[in-house]
């Protein structure tokens, strides 16, 4: 058994795996904005408090930064290059004929 795909096939598939990277990069940048934030706050409350073990989570928390922004970044080249890689589509516009204003049907006057 032989399988080849189509262009519309191979269009689809790149479509596809756009969209899952998309939601996978919107996960991680709320992942990373989550651990930033933990970041800023262990450092305010640092200030405050010293290094308690409330304080101590927020920076654990807080060094999943570093990987996050790695994987964010690397989503966003996959996702550039998708974009690159797909042929752009034409525009379809909604209603019948190719633009032309309609016609009157045949056989049919008006008096």
């Amino acid at each position: 058994m032989h399988v080849i795909l189509s262009d519309g096939q191979k269009l689809e598939a790149m479509k596809r795996l756009r969209v899952v990277y998309a939601e996978d990069l919107n996960q991680v940048e709320a992942k990373l904005l989550d651990a930033l934030t933990a970041a800023q706050e262990a450092e305010f409350l640092a200030q405050y408090l010293g290094e308690q073990p409330e304080v101590k989570a927020l920076r654990v928390k807080a060094t999943e930064s570093e990987a996050l922004e790695k994987r964010r970044q690397y989503l966003g080249a996959l996702i550039e290059r998708l974009d690159q890689y797909t042929p752009k589509q034409p525009d379809v516009k909604a209603g019948l004929g190719s633009g032309a204003p309609p016609m009157k049907p045949a056989g049919l006057k008006r008096f």
